[in-house]
């Protein structure tokens, strides 16, 4: 009878380190405990070996308005550190934090961009093998500031993400 009681032990370890939790403060605070809605993804760009996050919908205070973590990896190698304030698209950076009115619409109202920080990724399988699926994770630490105004935030946390096949070097 002990062995199987060690063994589920085991098993709840491990499925707790995949966990994402992140932790936002600053101009609001708001934590992976404030799930709005489940939409986790990432995927991996092959020809610009780019690693793309985004995390779910997390409630900001009271009323419908959510933030996503996102992270945009250029010359993404697997395991290692990568600098959050990486060149992104529209003059962005490789970690930014997005808001949004609530977490249907789509439409961002404010783009948080790193300042410093990192992103490390200690764990990464099978990532850029076409027509596998794949897995990413690590730790990030961060400090944004809105894109066009004053308003900072912090971030920390860990992340674990599922690469489908279909996103996966694609």
């Amino acid at each position: 009878m002990v062995l199987p009681v060690t063994v589920l032990t085991v098993a709840s370890a491990a499925a707790a380190t995949d966990q994402t939790r992140f932790v936002i403060s600053g101009a609001f605070h708001t934590t992976s405990a404030r799930v709005d809605s489940n939409d986790e993804e990432c995927g991996f760009r092959a020809k610009a070996r780019t690693l793309i996050y985004q995390s779910d919908a997390l409630r900001i205070g009271r009323g419908p308005a959510v933030a996503r973590v996102e992270y945009l990896i250029p010359h993404f190698h697997g395991r290692g550190r990568y600098d959050a304030r990486a060149s992104a698209p529209y003059s962005r950076t490789a970690v930014q934090v997005v808001t949004g009115r609530n977490a249907t619409t789509g439409v961002a109202s404010g783009f948080y961009i790193a300042r410093s920080g990192i992103v490390v990724v200690s764990q990464a399988k099978n990532v850029g093998r076409l027509g596998r699926s794949g897995s990413v994770g690590g730790t990030v630490h961060a400090r944004l500031r809105l894109q066009r105004g004053t308003k900072r935030l912090r971030l920390d946390g860990s992340w674990h993400c599922r690469i489908d096949a279909g996103s996966n070097g694609g």
